[in-house]
């Protein structure tokens, strides 16, 4: 019997889901608890848990936007993202900024030669001060453990929402050329659910229901774009995932992207935000 000729078609279409989904929500399970436990231990052990991760991240820049890297573009990268954690822990704030802008401008100029500097100056630059943000934002005068557990509550619900919903609704993308994934649907879930966070931890904080919507609707259209922006370099360097360190998910900055613009929001918010940043001061 003759067989059938192959659909050309078939192997682009693929079922409503994703493949790896058991394995994120595996990774999900424990890498949320150890956080949380962090979270709420503040002080030197949420510093170090930070620091560390920080490491990691700017080692995945460095990997996936600069192929010829020498050493020493790894050792700056990772010793300015580390530095600025643990110096925000000690609210050393004059001198996390200055060895931000030092690291930054370091790695730009080790990576002159080699073309396309900015890209070093504005990673180093973005990881160092998401790290450092969130360490200042735990025990800073600013922020404390409602603060950073309202942030983590908006960010994981938009960011978890819009993944589910971009993956298993799908519909119209929002913006192809960064994601094929990232859909209008997803966005709308995103924003949702990070309000209804939000919403849900006013009273805790001690804001009304309308401060809560008020900061965590443009904290959860951070989420979503910080996802999106991670996306975009993604694409720009060649690259599926920033590393392979958390099965499901790639490297950290695949599993924190939603959480850095979002961070960097919180952080200007609680400077010269209405009110503050919800839970400052607890």
């Amino acid at each position: 019997m003759a067989r059938s000729s192959p659909d050309p078609d078939r192997a682009r279409r693929r079922p409503p889901g994703d493949p790896v989904f058991l394995r994120r929500t595996a990774s999900a399970l424990i890498l949320g608890p150890v956080s949380l436990g962090l979270v709420v231990a503040g002080g030197h052990a949420f510093a170090i848990f930070i620091a560390a991760f920080a490491a990691a991240m700017a080692w995945e820049w460095v990997r996936m936007s600069d192929k010829a890297a020498p050493p020493r573009a790894f050792a700056t990268a990772t010793g300015t993202a580390v530095g600025a954690a643990l110096l925000s822990a000690q609210d050393a704030y004059g001198w996390t900024v200055f060895w931000i802008l030092a690291g930054a401008v370091g790695a730009m100029a080790d990576r002159w030669p080699r073309g396309r500097a900015w890209e070093a100056f504005a990673g180093v630059a973005y990881v160092s001060g998401t790290v450092a943000v969130l360490v200042s934002l735990r025990s800073g005068e600013h922020g404390g453990l409602q603060a950073v557990i309202f942030l983590l509550a908006v960010v994981w619900a938009a960011d978890i929402f819009a993944y589910l919903a971009g993956s298993w609704i799908g519909g119209p993308k929002l913006l192809p050329a960064a994601s094929p994934n990232k859909t209008w649907a997803g966005l709308i879930a995103g924003l949702a659910f990070g309000v209804g966070a939000g919403l849900s931890l006013a009273d805790w904080v001690g804001v009304t229901a309308t401060q809560a919507v008020f900061v965590a609707a443009p904290t959860a259209v951070a989420a979503v774009l910080g996802d999106l922006l991670m996306s975009l370099a993604k694409r720009r360097f060649g690259v599926k995932d920033a590393g392979s360190l958390i099965p499901g998910h790639g490297g950290v900055l695949d599993r924190v992207d939603a959480l850095m613009l979002a961070t960097l929001l919180a952080g200007a918010w609680a400077l010269i935000g209405p009110g503050g940043w919800p839970g400052g001061g607890s």
